[in-house]
């Protein structure tokens, strides 16, 4: 293998380490795209500090149409809307229609001022409510992120949406809730989850759920 060969390789190998951080669709279009130097150095997004080359989004298809050299659908997760363009000759979009939710891995692009996607993986999502899962898995601003690998996101596969932690949580708050609100307490011992009261300090500062009165719950309907 000559030398070129070899670092054309090695290249390639940290191209797939690269993390898919999971973001709001604001975030990708406040941030600053950056496009560095370097035949094997990704351009990024900067977001809170993160160089952001690669992505994972939740959102629903609001809008699908051909442009002249490329298909493109529109994105919308409720922070705002981007475009998502596949260059390839194949309809790259071909399974999804308007008002699918789907979960988009890809690399951030910039055309003149307009930010958009270039798709990796764009999976449809039968279950809306991963759209609210999400919601709460950012917050207000993108905060300890899970990291997730190329090869790990090809075999990537979404859990029932009733096994999330937050969901279960306020499931547990609308049953226990007679009409004076759920005992945080009762809610904790019911829960089984190691980190129940880091979950309801997440959903309170969310406001998913709010403190009716002192050790009762109520949940944001």
């Amino acid at each position: 293998m000559s030398q070129k060969e070899d670092s054309y390789k090695r290249c390639k190998m940290n191209q797939k380490r690269q993390i898919a951080y999971k973001a709001r669709i604001k975030d990708l279009l406040d941030g600053v795209y950056v496009k560095e130097d370097g035949e094997w150095t990704p351009n990024y997004i900067g977001i809170n500090e993160k160089k952001i080359s690669r992505v994972n989004i939740i959102g629903t298809v609001v809008l699908k149409e051909d442009g002249q050299n490329y298909q493109n659908i529109i994105l919308d997760d409720g922070s705002g809307k981007i475009s998502v363009r596949s260059f390839g000759k194949d309809n790259f979009f071909r399974e999804n229609d308007i008002g699918d939710v789907v979960l988009l891995i890809g690399r951030p692009r910039q055309f003149g001022s307009e930010k958009y996607i270039v798709p990796e993986i764009l999976k449809k999502i039968e279950n809306k409510k991963w759209i609210d899962v999400r919601k709460l898995e950012l917050g207000r601003e993108i905060r300890n992120p899970k990291e997730i690998r190329n090869e790990e996101i090809k075999d990537v596969e979404i859990e029932h949406i009733e096994e999330s932690p937050s969901n279960r949580i306020l499931q547990l708050v609308r049953e226990f809730d007679s009409g004076s609100g759920a005992d945080i307490e009762e809610i904790i011992l019911k829960s089984d989850i190691k980190e129940a009261e880091k979950i309801i300090k997440n959903l309170l500062e969310d406001g998913e759920i709010f403190e009716v009165k002192s050790g009762k719950l109520k949940v944001l309907e």
